[in-house]
């Protein structure tokens, strides 16, 4: 049983996005409205939500700031919010849920079906997640973000300059570290090639997305030589690009 606390401070987008869920979601559900962060304070205890559906953009205390004074913590978190590219960004980093609104109904059953399968991993890891989002929040800059792993182990957090490249597998990704050993990551790599584009990383190949940073050499066959001594190919369409990347 999904038990759906959404809070946000305009009575019709709340109300639309219950009606949503309602109608769109089939999974055994329980929701509950409230309008004001301190309605939803008090709902944390007495009804204890599994799931919260947190617009970020209110008066006096704002999503984050919620978060914030929230002690109980067995729930997920999925944002709602207009656009915001910064906050955006810092919420795809801790590998957290967004909602933009208007609320697109796709993305919504997507949302709620990726938390159905994270109830599977360790209670504590949304608060995990979440303590990044606060400290890449406090950043003054996108490059300082710390990004986040989140795994049936646990969460995991690096800076981007740890990552010497990431390999498509299927719709897994797996990441190559300067000193820690690979980690398969239950996201696409193309999810990853948007992410980190800021970070110096680019798509070489269908199936390869490398930070720039960490390679060595570039043959004009197309092979990159990466700081761990692994080489990658690159792809026929993509050699130009990465020759005139290397030559600048």
């Amino acid at each position: 049983m999904l038990k759906i606390l959404i809070i946000d401070d305009e009575p019709a987008a709340g109300n639309i996005l219950k009606v949503l869920i309602e109608k769109h979601v089939t999974h055994p559900k329980e929701i509950q409205y409230c309008s004001t962060p301190h309605e939803g304070l008090a709902l944390l205890k007495s009804w204890q939500p599994t799931l919260l559906m947190l617009d970020i953009e209110m008066p006096g205390m704002n999503g984050f700031d919620f978060l914030n004074e929230a002690s109980d913590w067995n729930f997920h978190v999925i944002f709602t919010t207009a656009y915001d590219r910064y906050a955006i960004k810092a919420i795809r980093f801790s590998a957290l849920d967004y909602l933009l609104k208007p609320i697109d109904i796709t993305d919504l059953q997507n949302a709620i079906n990726r938390h159905i399968v994270s109830r599977e991993y360790p209670q504590h890891t949304s608060r995990q997640l979440v303590g990044n989002l606060m400290d890449n929040l406090q950043q003054k800059f996108p490059g300082h973000f710390k990004l986040a792993l989140s795994t049936m182990q646990g969460v995991f957090l690096f800076d981007a300059a740890e990552i010497i490249y990431c390999e498509g597998v299927g719709n897994y990704t797996r990441f190559h570290f300067t000193k820690k050993p690979a980690m398969l990551v239950s996201k696409t790599i193309k999810e990853y090639e948007d992410l980190l584009s800021d970070h110096h990383f680019v798509r070489v190949h269908k199936s390869y997305l490398v930070n720039m940073d960490h390679v060595n050499k570039y043959e004009k066959e197309g092979i990159l030589w990466m700081s761990n001594g692994e080489q990658i190919t690159v792809s026929r369409r993509k050699k130009e690009e990465i020759r005139n990347r290397i030559i600048k």
